[in-house]
């Protein structure tokens, strides 16, 4: 690592017409000079050092700052202040070339001076080109240079943080507490959107993402670091709205381009990319690209949990139950996946063992919210009302903003007594619901077709969906608009009660322009629905 004290023991050297004064932080030519900050400094004297060879991004980070984590906009500020210092000193003497996804190097005529040097100061140049590289070798190096015993003395307090946070970070990935949105308030949770039931932070102090922010600063050189980092961050952007999304998309992709540059097959990262790219991709694509990292990484949970929510989304309930049966094989207590497990029990037709495991879940993290939403869904639709009203009343603010209550409580009088009066009732608050709170257009919907209402529930689905009809979805009340992956997450088209929907001929055209029907042919492979209800 270049220090200050290398700065100001670094002799004045030329290259050119070109005169560097590392101590003084000064750069001179024919056309001015250019007083720089120590970092852009280090940043210049190591892409001359390496005399027009490629220096990596994760070299100028280790060498230049000393593996301290700093955001890409660092790096690029410096490069940037580099490339300024031609034009204010020897116009046309040199450039910085970017190399995508991998560094910098120094081009033009100053690479023709810097070799004319003489002999010992090429060699001088080569060592420290050398050292730049070793630095980045870890233990290998340091045992090969003899200094091994030194070295662990060193690291290991360092190694034994390092160890403790991803142990840590494991943990929670296993029992789901990596999915949790940090508590600021009790209204701000219960007007977030829920990401396939698991609420998902919105901004960067999410415990989590702070956990593996500390865990690369300490080991730079982790890809499966900096690769849960780019993915819990993914996580957090397709969660809700953060409060500066182009700064949070840059940082995410940087720690996923740092995971990769490091090992090109972290699963981590790569399920990131994917949460960032999906979008772009049809279904089939989608599927395929999970499919690469499993292969690859078949016990990876972030993709097999992608992967199954995605079979489910399509109505590959069969697919999607096995799937979910995988992850928590791997992690029996990761309560996010026991809780689907008891939704998929209910949609497979199994209500009783549902019950079974939904509860359970319920008396082993009580103030779960996933685990009291659904624990109420159930109630609902299953011919339990009042047992879901006694439930709603006994924890109002567990369901969400008062809004959300009324809702509920409208539609569990519908649902109860039956009437025209108060079924008419839960039809009006419910088209309320969609237009103020789209992301709870899905639970929405299953009350509709739970009430009958099957004219509303697909007007509902038209505007959400394919954002036309007479009910499109705006913005939520808190700011937060119904993200694209809400709109992918179509789960609850193949829940029991939407079988009024899918025996319906416009069901099938709206998978259509929707891309499922597409990605049912490309698998060649039907839905349940279509195996068991037609």
């Amino acid at each position: 690592m270049l220090k200050l004290a290398d700065l100001a023991n670094r002799a004045d050297f030329a290259a050119g017409p070109l005169h560097v004064s590392p101590g003084r932080r000064l750069i001179e030519g024919p056309a001015g000079k250019a007083s720089v900050e120590p970092i852009v400094m280090k940043v210049f004297l190591l892409l001359i050092d390496a005399r027009g060879s490629v220096v990596t991004r994760d070299e100028l980070f280790a060498n230049a700052w000393g593996g301290v984590f700093v955001g890409d906009d660092s790096l690029n500020r410096a490069i940037a202040r580099v490339r300024k210092i031609a034009g204010e000193t020897a116009p046309g003497l040199f450039e910085i070339e970017t190399i995508p996804r991998t560094g910098y190097r120094l081009t033009g005529q100053i690479l023709d001076h810097l070799q004319r040097e003489r002999p010992h100061e090429r060699e001088a140049a080569a060592a420290s080109t050398l050292n730049r590289r070793v630095v980045l070798s870890g233990a290998a190096a340091a045992a090969a240079a003899g200094a091994a015993a030194l070295w662990w003395i060193k690291e290991r307090p360092e190694s034994d943080e390092f160890a403790a946070l991803m142990a840590r970070g494991d943990e929670a990935l296993r029992d789901g507490s990596a999915f949790d949105q940090p508590r600021t308030s009790r209204a701000r949770d219960r007007s977030s959107p829920q990401r396939g039931g698991v609420l998902g932070s919105t901004d960067a102090d999410s415990p989590i993402i702070q956990l593996y922010e500390k865990a690369v600063q300490l080991r730079p050189r982790s890809a499966k670091a900096w690769g849960l980092l780019g993915y819990f961050r993914a996580m957090a952007f397709e969660s809700g709205a953060p409060r500066q999304p182009d700064r949070f998309v840059r940082t995410t992709q940087t720690a996923i381009e740092r995971a990769l540059a490091l090992d090109p097959n972290e699963p981590n990262a790569l399920t990131a990319s994917f949460l960032l790219n999906g979008p772009m991709m049809d279904w089939p694509t989608r599927d395929a690209r999970l499919q690469a990292i499993l292969a690859a990484a078949p016990d990876n949970i972030p993709a097999l949990s992608e992967l199954m929510t995605l079979r489910q989304a399509a109505g590959y309930n069969r697919e999607s139950w096995r799937l979910n049966e995988r992850i928590l094989e791997l992690a029996p207590l990761l309560r996010p996946h026991l809780v689907i497990r008891a939704l998929k029990l209910w949609i497979l037709g199994n209500v009783a063992e549902s019950d079974r495991v939904i509860d359970r879940v319920r008396a082993l993290w009580p103030n779960y919210d996933f685990a009291y939403s659904r624990r109420l869904l159930l109630f609902a639709v299953t011919g339990r009302p009042r047992a879901a009203h006694t439930m709603l009343d006994s924890a109002p603010d567990m369901v969400g903003p008062p809004s959300q209550v009324e809702l509920w409580r409208t539609a569990l009088d519908a649902l109860e007594t039956r009437t025209p009066a108060a079924v008419e009732r839960a039809r009006a608050a419910c088209l309320d619901a969609a237009r103020e709170t789209p992301w709870a257009v899905n639970v929405t919907v299953i009350l509709l077709c739970a009430l009958g209402l099957k004219e509303t529930a697909f007007e509902i689905t038209d505007g959400y969906l394919l954002w036309r009809g007479k009910h499109i979805s705006t913005n939520q009340a808190d700011g937060n608009v119904v993200n694209d992956y809400s709109r992918r997450m179509t789960q609850w088209l193949f829940t029991p009660p939407c079988a009024i929907l899918r025996a319906d001929p416009r069901f099938l055209q709206l998978c259509e322009e929707f891309g499922l029907a597409a990605y049912w042919r490309a698998r060649n492979v039907r839905p349940d629905y279509q195996l068991r209800e037609v």
